[in-house]
């Protein structure tokens, strides 16, 4: 069963006033973090938005599984923008380092978000934005805007000093870095959409054939008609 193995890919197309519709679904290729294939299903989503009349500007969020080279590749051929989480490595780190005290900006969400790492809801972090240089050194390279937000670690209440989480994306956007995160912030409905799929049809996926969950997903994608987020368009 899916849950105890299966972990797919999938993308989906939302606008400011419709709910997320799926654009495309795969098992990932890879071990269950694995962003391989996703270049490839951004493009395809990207297609299936102006196919269904996206005439405007599209923003691709995704989380880390799409913060990597082919997707913002994939982005800058479709002429969208991109708001992608990316992984914190020593060069991110690095630059997160650089950041100076006084640059941070508090921000309160409309809504509360629920933090990644811990489960915990919240609603105050700070935010702020130094340029990046992704894929340095690669024939991908690309300097856009690294947005970082921070937040209180709760689980060191007692430490000397502030015990901070730092949560990086990649955006080339034009909104403004509070904008910026706020907007980045509601790709997390893609985590509903997971919730009805492996609480619903998903969970009856066969997992003994490989061959068979191909075809399932396929008549699933087909049966849901069109849609985007990963990534979320």
């Amino acid at each position: 069963m899916l849950r105890t193995g299966l972990s797919p890919l999938a993308t989906t197309i939302r606008t400011e006033r419709t709910a997320p519709v799926i654009a495309g679904m795969r098992l990932r290729a890879g071990k269950t973090g694995s962003g391989k294939g996703a270049g490839r299903m951004v493009a395809l989503a990207i297609a299936t938005a102006r196919a269904a009349g996206a005439s405007g500007k599209i923003l691709v969020r995704g989380d880390s599984a799409y913060g990597n080279r082919a997707v913002v590749r994939a982005c800058r051929r479709g002429k969208v923008q991109f708001s992608l989480v990316m992984a914190k490595n020593a060069a991110i780190r690095r630059a997160i380092d650089s950041i100076a005290e006084d640059q941070w900006t508090p921000v309160r969400y409309p809504n509360a978000v629920q933090d990644p790492d811990t489960g915990a809801w919240i609603s105050d972090a700070e935010v702020t934005e130094v340029p990046y240089t992704a894929f340095a050194s690669t024939p991908d390279r690309t300097t856009a805007r690294l947005v970082v937000r921070r937040v209180n670690d709760t689980r060191y209440p007692d430490a000397l000093f502030p015990v901070c989480r730092y949560h990086p994306f990649l955006t080339n956007s034009e909104l403004p870095t509070i904008a910026a995160d706020i907007v980045h912030r509601r790709h997390a409905v893609i985590e509903t959409v997971f919730a009805d799929l492996i609480d619903g049809p998903v969970a009856h996926l066969p997992s003994g054939r490989f061959d068979a969950n191909s075809a399932w997903v396929l008549c699933a994608a087909g049966r849901s008609g069109w849609g985007v987020h990963p990534a979320h368009l």
